[in-house]
């Protein structure tokens, strides 16, 4: 006898059907879970009302839990060596990556939910970019916090190593684009000086001194110093081995915020509600089973 071919229809069909098994299995628990709660009324309310006070007591003012944040440049130390280090200081510490989207250089977002992949070649992983995070209940702390971990990352042998190694190329550079911009001030200075004749005409990048034509490369100048504004900004920034932008902020809402919690225990409190009612239902039959050998 030959075996029917299951085609994709077949495969739809089948999966509706499971999906449909699925739903009504749900809602045959859901109405099983009301009918109980309308029954245990008085059970289910109590563990809910008594979970919900549970969530108001953790989300009291003098229990407020904030996350702080803040965005900071590395000068030599990579960014895994610093998010290890600084996630070891304490257990409530968390270093994120910062993504550049636009692959300009300029940071993007940073990568809170830790969805980036490092296999994306559409969003970059910042090297020199790094995002802190810790949590704390106490605000006024928080500069006392940003001084310490400051303290311990740019005080580490390491990332003190490194740090000097970068910025002895750092300043190398910077010297050097000093003395670019000295010698183009000299030349320009001179092709200008040096106009004795009468008549000067310019036409695009080319400029005529009588019977002499200079070619000026203005373009490129104009980009050189383009690139020369964005190394003296980086460079402002090679102060120490890790450098925060500003300071440690809060966030404006509570992790542990008065209606997310309440909420919480209402949800919880109605679970575990139903499933201390749903024992007492069924002790008998349980306890039949416990005693089986």
């Amino acid at each position: 006898m030959e075996q029917k071919e299951t085609t994709l229809w077949d495969a739809l069909r089948s999966g509706v059907r499971g999906l449909e098994k699925i739903v009504q299995w749900c809602v045959r628990l859901v109405a099983r879970m009301l009918r109980l709660t309308f029954q245990r009324w008085w059970l289910v309310g109590i563990v809910t009302l008594l979970c919900m006070a549970a969530g108001v007591y953790y989300s009291r003012p003098s229990n407020k839990l904030y996350k702080v944040r803040a965005v900071a440049t590395l000068n030599g130390p990579s960014v895994n060596e610093v998010a290890d280090y600084y996630e070891a200081l304490h257990k409530s510490f968390e270093a994120f990556y910062v993504i550049d989207c636009l692959h300009d250089g300029t940071a993007d977002y940073v990568d809170y939910g830790r969805k980036n992949s490092l296999t994306d070649t559409t969003s970059v992983v910042m090297k020199d970019q790094i995002a802190f995070q810790f949590v704390t209940r106490n605000r006024k702390q928080i500069p006392w916090m940003e001084q310490q971990i400051m303290h311990c990352l740019n005080n580490h042998p390491q990332f003190v190593d490194e740090y000097q190694v970068y910025k002895l190329h750092a300043d190398r550079q910077y010297s050097f684009d000093r003395d670019q911009v000295d010698r183009l001030d000299s030349m320009t200075a001179a092709f200008y000086s040096d106009a004795a004749v009468p008549q000067i005409q310019s036409n695009a990048w080319t400029l005529a001194m009588g019977r002499k034509e200079i070619v000026l490369p203005l373009k490129n100048i104009e980009d050189y110093m383009m690139r020369k504004a964005q190394r003296d900004s980086r460079y402002a920034l090679t102060t120490a081995p890790v450098v925060l932008h500003g300071h440690f902020v809060p966030q404006k809402k509570a992790i542990n915020g008065r209606v997310k919690c309440t909420a919480i225990g209402l949800i919880a409190g109605w679970l575990l509600g139903y499933l201390i009612a749903a024992f007492f239902d069924e002790r008998k039959r349980i306890i039949q089973w416990l005693r089986l050998k």
